[in-house]
């Protein structure tokens, strides 16, 4: 299991065992509406996702790609050549699905998991999770919003700032509707 997983883990275990102490009753008492709150950190996963995409070591990945493709093939390493090639609309599917809709980024998290307690300390939060896994709160829980300091690890462009900008004002779109419109 890597580190990354771990933390997930004991992130959702955290969250778990708070939901669990904090409806223990049914009507919350003053006392816990009005003391410490919980604050997560909440992220639109889309943006992360267009942040990765468009960035400048994602082109290097793909330029990396093309090289060993070009690299097997030239060696006649069909097999290589092939699976290399199978990469490609696999990667794509991937994008759309992460860049539309609210597939799972956890590719992506790996990539900044060092900057997360930076990120979580500069928001003053808690916990950091996807806005969209989020299926109930109580009300000593503040979100905070922290999808900008997610997506600044990646260097995105005034270009792709707007890009996240105008896809965070649209809601996801549905899984089984990014399904039908595989390439």
């Amino acid at each position: 299991m890597t580190n990354f997983t771990k933390t997930c883990t004991a992130i959702i275990t955290t969250i778990a065992v708070l939901a669990l102490l904090s409806t223990a009753e049914a009507q919350p008492t003053k006392e816990k509406t009005q003391g410490p709150k919980v604050r997560v950190g909440i992220f639109d996963s889309r943006a992360l996702a267009m942040a990765y995409y468009r960035s400048e070591a994602f082109k290097d990945h793909l330029k990396e790609m093309h090289a060993k493709h070009e690299k097997a093939k030239t060696e006649g390493d069909e097999q290589l050549a092939n699976e290399l090639a199978d990469e490609g609309p696999a990667l794509q599917e991937l994008i759309h699905k992460q860049g539309f809709g609210t597939w799972p980024v956890d590719n992506l998290l790996e990539k900044i998991e060092a900057k997360l307690p930076a990120i979580a300390a500069e928001a003053g939060v808690d916990v950091i999770v996807s806005k969209w896994n989020i299926v109930y709160r109580q009300p000593a829980v503040e979100f905070i919003d922290v999808t900008d300091l997610m997506v600044k690890p990646f260097a995105p462009d005034q270009a792709t700032l707007t890009v996240i900008e105008e896809i965070q004002k649209q809601d996801p779109v549905p899984l089984e509707k990014l399904k039908r419109h595989q390439h």
